[in-house]
């Protein structure tokens, strides 16, 4: 049987993390965190907090949380006590009927058990060959001066070699995030979200996270994950690229490995134009290693007519009045139009929790805009406002 505690405390202590710093990024309790590990499970209110911290607690570390919940439920079973009754059941005079028909229901019940363990074996059989067709060996891919843009899976890892060191960033758990496993500790993305790793413990940013795609709980599908280079090592990277080298994407540490990455899509006309030359543009978002969805909600305190078109191809015109609120989601850009620019107070929500406030204009003034998705200078990615004649 699993050994609940030596198995936590020993990958906690593998990945060098003290039970504060669990504490603090996984909000369990320090005493709760000790107890699972000596497995002393009377000090928690019930079994439900039990299972639930210790389901939670496994995860953080990359385990497989359904085999330690497993082993705490076989455990439970196996200290409930049998009654003395049901191991020396009271003997009873049989009737003549009760012999008569025993064998033909020990004949029906062999047979009934023998179709239930040919269904289950069946079952068994299929979805062993379900895992095995599934089953895929850990990559470990190499980052170099071109953006790492690919889907990648438990286990995975991304070397960086940096300042004659060598750094290793590897995929820990697909729950509702991505858990990364970093020199720093283990951080979390949800989907669509931006982050930055520090490699070396400087305080500043080596790398840059963008979270593209993923689907919560389902780590067989992988994650689509977007790592850029930044400061210090994209500028070593740059240096130590061979000449003439601009394939997007990252390769696989040995030959045998390599898998062919498929180059970063085109960008939408929608988002590949510059701002209009002589416009007034207003920055949102700025620093973005990619484009992302946004939301755009409103809501009116006069009345006003308000047409809007997304991503070039779904239009809506209505008349609101005061109270009235508006959503609208965007890939790429939204072209407003409004006929009373101050009677709608308009937010932009977008990735990791980001919000802005846009100003259109004055009471009783018609605005024309235009949000939208450009490159700067930088290379990086800004969503920006701009007047449209």
């Amino acid at each position: 049987m699993l050994a609940i505690g030596e198995e936590l405390r020993a990958a906690r202590e593998k990945k060098g993390l003290s039970l504060d710093q669990v504490a603090d990024e996984t909000n369990i309790a320090r005493r709760y965190l000790g107890a699972l590990e000596s497995e002393d499970f009377s000090v928690f209110p019930g079994d439900p907090y039990i299972i639930g911290f210790l389901r939670n607690y496994a995860e953080y570390l990359g385990l497989e949380a359904r085999d330690f919940v497993g082993a705490f439920k076989s455990m439970r079973i196996q200290e409930q006590p049998v009654p003395l009754e049901r191991l020396i059941p009271a003997r009873k005079k049989a009737s003549p009927l009760l012999l008569v028909g025993l064998p033909l229901a020990l004949v029906a019940l062999a047979g009934a058990v023998y179709l239930v363990y040919d269904a289950v074996r069946d079952r068994a059989a299929a979805s062993e060959a379900r895992a095995a067709e599934a089953k895929r060996e850990p990559e470990t891919y190499e980052l170099g001066a071109a953006p790492f843009e690919r889907r990648v899976y438990p286990g995975d890892s991304l070397e960086v070699a940096f300042a004659d060191r060598s750094y290793s960033v590897g995929v820990a758990a697909i729950t509702d995030r991505v858990a990364l496993e970093t020199p720093g500790g283990v951080l979390r993305f949800m989907l669509g979200e931006e982050g930055t790793i520090d490699l070396d413990r400087d305080n500043l940013s080596d790398l840059l996270v963008f979270v593209a795609d993923f689907s919560s709980g389902q780590a067989d599908k992988g994650a689509l994950l977007r790592i850029v280079a930044s400061g210090a090592l994209a500028q070593a990277l740059a240096a130590a690229a061979p000449a003439g080298s601009a394939t997007p994407g990252a390769t696989a540490a040995s030959p045998e490995a390599a898998v062919p990455t498929p180059a970063p899509a085109a960008a939408p006309a929608s988002i590949a134009e510059a701002p209009p030359a002589g416009a007034k543009v207003t920055d949102i978002f700025t620093g973005n290693v990619t484009t992302y969805p946004f939301v755009l909600t409103g809501t009116f305190s006069n009345y006003a007519m308000f047409r809007y078109e997304v991503d070039r191809r779904d239009r809506d015109e209505r008349y609101y009045r005061k109270g009235d609120t508006l959503t609208v989601n965007a890939n790429n850009a939204i072209k407003i139009w409004t006929s009373n620019a101050g009677s709608a107070r308009l937010t932009v929500q977008a990735s990791g929790g980001k919000t802005a406030v846009l100003e259109l204009g004055s009471p009783g003034e018609v605005a024309v805009k235009r949000i939208y998705w450009y490159r700067g200078e930088a290379g990086d990615w800004i969503l920006a406002m701009s007047d449209v004649e």
